[in-house]
């Protein structure tokens, strides 16, 4: 072999090494919430989210863009509505998901099957499961969206953002002993938050303690009959019932003698976001400041 060809074939060689290099490197290797490891080629470009808080998280980070379908209760920011609608939980159409051609498709451990997840895979699309109770399995979230998005940074961003809110919130607290009792369904399931939840952590960076504190579930069903003999202060409903909701608490049967429906201090959580485990998480706790300590707020920008 004359000397050009073999410095032909050591170019050649060079640059197929250099090309496997920049391939290898572009690669993500993420874990997700269930400890299922996922290998993208590179960052997602097209991306079916069936959750409401992981779509919030998205978009936090700037990837909206990259949205091209969504669960059908996914509903904010508003400009999400535009994006096509797909059918979640036991009603998931995976060939209705395939059709939008994503890449990768985020779904939560409480709303899908393992089946519906081989199939999708079986098709060539990537699925990463997110699954969150406490605000530091929501950090986690937003670390594992943003590194599928090639986000990171902003990713981190949102993260140190969040906590700077909740530090200031508590440094500003007065040693407040009342407790909040957190509706999430109304009778006859009467579901409500225990200390495992983040709703738990959000009474406790306001200074106030959450009467089922003492439950280690994040969520479990109790009786009217714990509400009333442990009193709430203020009671904050998640129900999605509206100012029909706090009419209906307000005035239901054997409540009355509660310090909160006494006092009327009732919070809606109108625009849910102490509803969902997203960087939102930061407005739930100033919603709940203000609400507790009798602070008018500033009117919020839309979304």
């Amino acid at each position: 072999m004359s000397k050009k060809m073999v410095s032909l074939f050591l170019v050649l060689l060079m640059a197929f090494s250099a090309a496997a290099s920049l391939a290898e490197g572009s690669e993500i290797v993420v874990t997700d919430m269930l400890g299922r490891e996922v290998t993208l080629s590179e960052p997602a470009a097209r991306i079916v989210v069936m959750q409401p808080s992981d779509c919030e998280i998205l978009c936090a980070i700037g990837c909206e863009e990259a949205i091209v379908g969504r669960g059908q209760y996914v509903d904010y920011p508003a400009s999400i509505l535009k994006v096509p609608v797909v059918q979640t939980g036991a009603e998931t159409n995976v060939e209705e998901i395939l059709a939008l051609q994503p890449q990768v498709v985020l779904m939560n451990s409480m709303s899908q099957s393992e089946e519906q997840v081989k199939q999708l895979e079986e098709n060539g699309v990537k699925v990463v499961i997110s699954t969150t109770s406490n605000i530091e399995s929501v950090y986690t979230a937003i670390q594992l969206i943003g590194k599928v998005m090639g986000k990171e940074t902003e990713a981190e961003a949102v993260i140190a953002d969040m906590q700077a809110t909740f530090d200031e919130i508590k440094a500003k607290v007065s040693g407040e002993t009342k407790k909040v009792y957190f509706e999430i369904s109304p009778p006859p399931y009467l579901y409500t938050a225990g200390s495992s939840s983040y709703m738990n952590e959000l009474a406790e960076i306001c200074g106030i303690t959450n009467i089922f504190g003492d439950q280690e579930d994040a969520w479990l069903m109790i009786s009217e009959e714990q509400v009333i003999e442990r009193n709430p202060d203020y009671i904050v409903l998640i129900t999605n019932m509206g100012s029909a909701g706090v009419e209906e608490i307000l005035s239901r049967k054997g409540w009355g003698d509660i310090n909160a429906i006494k006092n009327q201090k009732v919070f809606n959580d109108e625009d849910s976001c102490m509803a969902r485990p997203s960087p939102r998480l930061k407005d739930a706790a100033i919603e709940l400041y203000n609400f507790v300590y009798e602070i008018e707020a500033e009117e919020k920008p839309a979304a």
